[in-house]
């Protein structure tokens, strides 16, 4: 179950109750309610001991908006507009995520069961930290078991996918793969660069306010690693991140 997909669910259940205004009940394929730690405290979600009037939401693994089909080597997407999600979060999240405000939050990894295609490099990741760093920006990423600490970046420790959520809530600005992080960002209006490459696409999970590098022509949705992935990673360079970094710091200090 990925943390994106159930954002996304929060941003179909506004979309529904803007016709009706019950509150959503959530099934899988199989017509099972099913509930998510992202819901918590949504007033737009029916929990499980709700036994009130309610409408129904059927999204979960095998019934996703945006994919169309599976196949041999992966995914087959389908263009949709990705609904901006919204997280609940609580005071005591928020409190744990102010020490953290104002950096650069970069997120060189990729959880362990996603496509390798999402994979921009640890060399590229490490060379663009050490430039923001260079520059006079403080940078920060999550703790994680399968990488190091990037040079020179503060590690912080997320015991929850929530926290992690709040923390990209505070962040000055978050340079993410594709995935649960971009769009948590994209619910809290974060200044986000989205580092696609060629696996996926923005018509599938982007945003429009958000700066989407995506290189990759037609998206393959492969599983495994594959050169038209690592072609489409190759052409985002860190001087074309650092050049949208640039661009959007520039505007959040005039603001």
């Amino acid at each position: 179950m990925g943390w994106g997909d159930e954002i996304i669910v929060t941003g179909l259940a506004r979309r529904l109750q803007r016709k009706i205004a019950l509150p959503v009940r959530v099934l899988d394929r199989h017509g099972r309610p099913r509930w998510s730690t992202v819901w918590d405290h949504n007033p737009r979600f029916a929990p499980p001991h709700y036994r009130g009037r309610v409408q129904t939401l059927v999204n979960g693994p095998g019934e996703r908006g945006y994919i169309a089909g599976k196949n041999r080597q992966g995914w087959v997407w389908r263009d949709w507009i990705c609904p901006l999600g919204e997280i609940h979060l609580t005071d005591e999240e928020i409190k744990v995520s102010v020490r953290y405000a104002d950096r650069i939050l970069l997120e060189p990894t990729i959880k362990s069961e996603a496509s390798p295609n999402k994979d921009w490099g640890w060399a590229r990741w490490c060379q663009l930290g050490e430039k923001l760093i260079s520059l006079g920006y403080s940078i920060s990423q999550f703790a994680s078991r399968h990488r190091p600490a990037l040079p020179g970046a503060e590690v912080i420790e997320a015991k929850t996918f929530r926290q992690a959520c709040a923390v990209v809530s505070k962040a000055r600005l978050a340079i993410l793969p594709e995935g649960g992080l971009h769009h948590a960002a994209a619910a809290f209006g974060t200044a986000t660069i989205v580092l696609f490459g060629g696996y996926i696409s923005p018509a599938q999970t982007g945003y429009a306010h958000h700066v989407n590098l995506f290189t990759g022509g037609s998206p393959c949705g492969r599983r495994g690693r594959c050169s038209h992935c690592g072609d489409a990673m190759d052409k985002i360079s860190v001087g074309q991140v650092l050049k949208e970094a640039d661009s959007l710091l520039k505007v959040i200090h005039l603001d």
